[in-house]
């Protein structure tokens, strides 16, 4: 592909992952997503080829989102704990990032009883996202900063569920507070360990 070629691909993948956070990766069509671009559907589908083409695209493209906002921010924090504490600040902000909330939540639960590459790529990124917080909360508990006997898989089930709570109450009932609500029980969780 061209660079203009590239260029005009890395546009409409923006596009993309906003409208794709809002209809559902399943919900989303060549022709809406050309509608909403103001372009033709021959123009998307010369970018992408087939819809799982352009929903796999969606997802890269929203794991990069990911990455950009929330892993590679925290590296700079210290191990364990701070960098621990950091991933969920950056997390709780990234729910804010596509107009209908994380492209993630939505689309795990549009495609959870189904099977194909599209849902695939989505396990693989929410288990990333898992592993991010898994090994951080290992590394604290082995530096001392959360007591031994934690339970890492329950500690990480739980600041996950904080995660989608926050998402859901954002979305679904527009409360506006509830990135906040979401933050504070992360940290009152954490200092309870």
């Amino acid at each position: 592909m061209s660079r203009s070629g590239d260029a005009r691909r890395s546009l409409v993948l923006d596009r993309a992952v906003h409208v794709a956070s809002s209809t559902g990766l399943e919900g989303l069509s060549l022709g809406g997503l050309a509608e909403a671009l103001q372009t033709s559907k021959s123009g998307i589908q010369t970018l992408f080829g087939t819809k799982q083409d352009l929903q796999l695209a969606i997802v890269e493209a929203a794991v990069g989102v990911f990455d950009r906002h929330v892993r590679q921010p925290a590296q700079s924090a210290t191990d364990g704990l701070p960098r621990l504490r950091a991933l969920l600040s950056g997390w709780f902000d990234y729910l804010e990032i596509f107009e209908g909330g994380c492209l993630f939540v939505a689309a795990a639960s549009e495609l959870d009883g189904r099977t194909g590459p599209v849902r695939d790529a989505i396990a693989r990124a929410v288990e990333n996202g898992y592993a991010l917080l898994r090994r951080e909360a290992e590394l604290a508990r082995r530096l001392g900063e959360l007591p031994p006997d934690t339970d890492i898989e329950q500690l990480v089930f739980e600041l996950h569920a904080l995660l989608l709570q926050a998402n859901h109450d954002r979305q679904l009932f527009g409360r506006g507070d509830a990135i906040t609500r979401g933050c504070r029980a992360a940290e009152r969780l954490l200092d309870r360990q």
